[in-house]
């Protein structure tokens, strides 16, 4: 309960260290009380059925972020508490250590046990409410889990992952998946730069003080001798390279085709829920699933859409892009070619965008972007025809006629290229007062110039469709009209609300800078339009 766990915390930490003197209205010293709204906070933080009952092992494995160690021994340690299984049924041989191994939900437990003390100290999750950062934290340690087992039965065919082959998965690429494990050592939080001294100052522990723990199958932490650096140490002790990294970049990536290990895989692959609910039948597991899921959000309440893309589709766009050589096309050189099709609108004036474009210019435009002359028969159907519904998604009046600024931008995120580069390229296009300024109007059509082009690879017929999982659905669980009206509406929705977020980090009234903008992407944004990821193709449709 919370009050059993407030009273043991607070009676460890009274015997490692003095508290203050001073006192509250209560009689409890201002240092204990201090401590007992984070102990209580933090405990709420785990109890997400709001029961006042959390699992011993996942508040422990959650305290192991905050106190000292390194980050082998702490993940070794909470790697044991989590292994649920009586000690009779583990298989040992005789004179052999216990060996500790997770299955998948013990290592979804595992992981979301750090993940919610991470978001706990994130300021970006104080924007979110407690339904959407359970839904992230969830999201994060279902990925991060199908990831370790499906390596797991793809290299040793076995359903359980014992530490060290966590190790190795780690090792093996685990670090690009998972790289917030890191910050399991304390030494890598930037604002942690006198903990070295604030070592040296701790008083030692009392003799005898501390607690013992009842159970008598909870094991102790392992000595450092007996775990392996090597696995997630072995970094030199420095603060990750964070400078190699997008700074608006998350995680998107795909992992390589194993068609027929995926297969036997999915037989007890599961995903598992954000805020479990008691249930007093057990449900069979959904069925497994590799689709990209992105929310657009249109409402300040988090109404709005889910948007799944399957597999099927995803390797079908890869094989049109690969084959076109439109992944390998700058998208600069793309929208130069496209802007150059394009002559003055009806009311043109002098610095404005009103560039038009017909259905032939942008063909003539496409022809000048893609020089590949290899292309299959089918693959050039399937381009034509997939271009043409971009092409008609632009043309918001049905005159046959778009805006070529927005064509030009939406384009890019068919092109090379990382995500950072092209929002900063098409915000400098529609940008043509050059005041490094974007007014609240643009900043809408710069965001649903990529949506626009997003959603129609989503939704076109022009491509294949897994028909279960290519998807878009709203959040209330209403039936969704797919009509071509219907999409367009939800994408300027969405698109109002995104720019009416991002307006809010100006430092102007009515506009925003590209840094502005970025730095509101980087804080809070992120969350709010997660679709943005998508415009690098490596993360999604061009990964090898």
């Amino acid at each position: 309960t919370k009050e059993g766990f407030v009273e043991c915390m607070l009676e460890t930490i009274q015997s490692k260290g003095k508290t203050g003197k001073k006192r509250n209205a209560s009689g409890m010293s201002k240092a204990v009380s201090n401590s007992h709204d984070v102990l209580a906070n933090f405990y709420q933080s785990f109890d997400l059925l709001q029961s006042d009952r959390v699992a011993l092992n996942e508040l422990m494995g959650g305290l192991t972020l905050l106190c000292g160690g390194k980050k082998s021994t702490k993940l070794s340690f909470a790697f044991s508490v989590f292994d649920r299984r009586q000690n009779g049924k583990k298989k040992v041989k005789k004179g052999s250590p216990m060996s500790n191994s997770l299955d998948g939900e013990e290592l979804f437990l595992f992981l979301r046990s750090f993940l919610i003390v991470m978001f706990s100290c994130c300021r970006q999750s104080w924007d979110l409410t407690d339904d959407a950062v359970n839904r992230y934290i969830a999201d994060t340690a279902n990925m991060v889990t199908e990831d370790v087992m499906r390596y797991q039965w793809r290299t040793r065919k076995k359903e359980r992952v014992d530490f060290d082959e966590f190790g190795q998965w780690y090792n093996e690429g685990g670090f690009e998946t998972a790289p917030w494990l890191e910050l399991l050592d304390l030494k890598k939080w930037v604002l942690v730069d006198n903990f070295e001294e604030l070592e040296k100052h701790r008083p030692p522990p009392s003799p005898g003080a501390g607690l013992s723990l009842s159970d008598p199958d909870c094991p102790p932490p392992p000595p450092d001798a007996d775990v392996d650096p090597s696995f997630f140490d072995d970094d030199g002790g420095g603060i990750m390279p964070m400078d190699s990294i997008d700074e608006m970049d998350l995680l998107l990536m795909q992992q390589p085709s194993h068609d027929k290990d995926d297969i036997d895989f999915s037989k007890f692959s599961k995903a598992y829920p954000f805020s479990p609910k008691p249930s007093p039948k057990p449900q069979p597991p959904p069925p497994s699933s590799n689709s990209i899921k992105f929310h657009i959000v249109t409402k300040d309440n988090g109404a709005g859409f889910l948007v799944s893309v399957s597999q099927k589709r995803i390797r079908h766009l890869r094989h049109v892009l690969l084959e076109s050589g439109l992944h390998q096309i700058d998208g600069e050189h793309a929208c130069r070619e496209i802007l150059g099709s394009a002559f003055r609108g009806a009311d043109y004036v002098p610095g404005s965008t009103n560039y038009v474009l017909t259905k032939k210019d942008f063909d003539s435009a496409v022809v000048r972007i893609i020089t590949s002359r290899s292309m299959s028969v089918s693959t050039q159907t399937t381009l034509t025809a997939m271009l043409r519904e971009i092409f008609t998604a632009f043309d918001y009046e049905r005159t046959g006629k778009a805006n070529a600024y927005d064509v030009a931008c939406g384009f890019t995120v068919l092109c090379k290229g990382k995500k950072s580069d092209k929002l900063e390229y098409a915000f400098e296009i529609l940008d043509r007062a050059k005041r490094g300024l974007l007014a609240k109007s643009d900043t809408v059509r710069y965001l649903r110039s990529f949506l626009i082009v997003l959603l129609t690879m989503v939704t076109t017929s022009a491509l294949e469709s897994d028909f279960v999982e290519d998807s878009m659905t709203p959040l209330n669980g209403e039936k969704c009209d797919k009509s071509t009206t219907a999409i367009s509406q939800a994408i300027e929705m969405g698109c109002r609300w995104a720019s009416d977020q991002a307006m809010k980090s100006s430092r102007t009234n009515d506009s925003i800078s590209f840094d502005d903008f970025a730095d509101w992407y980087t804080r809070v944004g992120f969350s709010n339009i997660p679709w943005l990821e998508l415009l690098d193709l490596n993360k999604w449709a061009i990964s090898d």
